[in-house]
């Protein structure tokens, strides 16, 4: 409610609502799990910001969900413990909002030396000054949430070509169902995308200036001239899904890989589309954090899974501390390419996803795993449904395994010169999950 948001601020701030704003908009741009973020105009200099309140009880709720969902996992999945519990220690982070501020303003920095922002992408700024525990101001990025600019996209398309989005969904639902998810994207590539834009363009021009002739010349003519009018013809220009499909995936990347400070969730409702089809990036409260060695493990093994090294994997993930009962280098195998890397049928071969974890289990069950790249690989699950959910789905290691390898050769510690000794020295200290079938 209003009243609930204004009395947050103002209990957060010392000063009433309308000393600091002109006016905040009372339906939320967006809500979550443990606040809402609401447009509202600062006063005096007049400029639109995004207004993050958290909800009174948030912490406390926080606490009893994770509470009830752990008692759950350990009885009925707990081959979740692992991920619930690096899952548990991020999220509470999010209740400080100070930290996202924080975080907000590094990332910045990290894509900005990176030349993705302000190219590619944009990141809200923080307000220090009106931020708080429990309040947040920063800029306002204008344009939809991703998924909802996607489907707008397609619902426009759909009707163009005589259907609805909703059949569209069948449809795509259905061919999941009966062949799996495909490996990777196989449709036209964002280059090809963008001379086909140019193409229409270059149409447009080509007709509106016979047009602007016409209109000019036959179109001025008593009587008859406005019969002879025309106005001006604009193709549909198609959304470049591909290119960003791109942005996201090399962004990611880098982030993960490069600087080891990442958004460990990025949904769709966390990207904002911009007119310009830049990528608005607007929630940082779940940043994972790495260590240099954890970063180089990562990066160690998105290389492997992009050159298909069964056996620097099988060795990053025992000297890592993963123990199971049967010592199946093949399950392993598996486990970390559906983990990290891919849903393809390739590697699920025609399992639905408990299905595929039930039999990787009765093969050969994980007793100890270290959680310190859960995150990275609940990242990679959530930009997999994200692109999934836009007609591309990817194979992380096939951007983000040149990645690896570029940084692993700026950090003069090139891919070909790991051994057993380099993975010894530089592994990451296991912070291990015990795990009971």
């Amino acid at each position: 409610p209003a009243d609930t948001v204004y009395r947050t601020i103002e209990e957060e701030l010392g000063k009433p609502v309308d000393e600091v704003f002109e006016w905040i908009d009372p339906e939320p741009l967006g809500s979550a799990s443990i606040g809402q973020v609401h447009r509202a105009r600062l006063k005096g200099g007049g400029e639109d910001v995004a207004v993050k309140v958290q909800y009174p009880e948030a912490s406390q709720l926080f606490r009893d969900d994770m509470k009830t969902i752990r008692s759950f996992c350990e009885i009925l999945a707990p081959e979740n413990v692992c991920s619930l519990s690096a899952l548990e220690n991020q999220n509470a982070t999010e209740l400080d909002y100070r930290i996202e501020a924080k975080n907000l303003k590094e990332v910045s920095t990290n894509m900005k030396n990176s030349g993705f922002f302000p190219k590619e992408v944009v990141i809200p700024q923080p307000i220090d000054e009106l931020s708080t525990k429990r309040l947040l101001v920063m800029e306002l990025i204008p344009g939809p949430k991703l998924n909802d600019g996607v489907r707008s996209y397609f619902s426009e398309w759909a009707k163009a070509n005589g259907t609805t989005l909703e059949a569209l969904e069948t449809e795509a639902k259905r061919k999941l169902e009966e062949e799996g998810i495909p490996s990777k994207y196989d449709g036209p590539s964002a280059t090809q995308i963008e001379r086909y834009k140019k193409l229409l363009k270059f149409r447009d021009a080509v007709v509106n200036t016979s047009i602007s002739v016409c209109n000019g010349t036959i179109g001025q003519l008593p009587l008859i001239g406005s019969k002879l009018r025309k106005d001006y013809s604009y193709a549909s220009l198609p959304l470049n899904l591909p290119r960003l499909v791109d942005v996201l995936m090399r962004v990611h990347g880098y982030q993960l890989m490069k600087y080891g400070c990442f958004n460990a969730d990025p949904h769709g409702g966390n990207f904002l589309l911009l007119p310009d089809s830049r990528i608005g990036l607007i929630d940082y409260g779940a940043t994972k954090r790495l260590t240099r060695n954890e970063r180089l493990a990562a990066c160690l093994m998105f290389a492997a899974l992009h050159r298909n090294d069964d056996d620097m994997l099988w060795e990053l993930s025992v000297i890592g501390g993963y123990k199971s009962k049967n010592n199946r280098k093949d399950v392993l195998m598996k486990l970390l390419r559906f983990s990290y890397d891919s849903w393809g049928k390739d590697v699920m071969e025609g399992k639905n996803i408990q299905q595929f974890i039930d039999d990787l289990k009765s093969k050969d069950p994980w007793e100890e795993v270290a959680d310190n790249l859960v995150m990275a690989s609940f990242m990679s699950i959530r930009l997999r449904s994200l692109t999934l959910g836009m007609n591309h789905p990817v194979r992380c290691s096939d951007w983000w395994g040149a990645i690896a390898e570029e940084i692993l050769k700026e950090e003069g510690l090139p891919y070909e010169s790991w051994d057993h000794d380099q993975l010894i020295k530089y592994r990451a200290e296991p912070n291990m999950q015990k795990t009971k079938f």
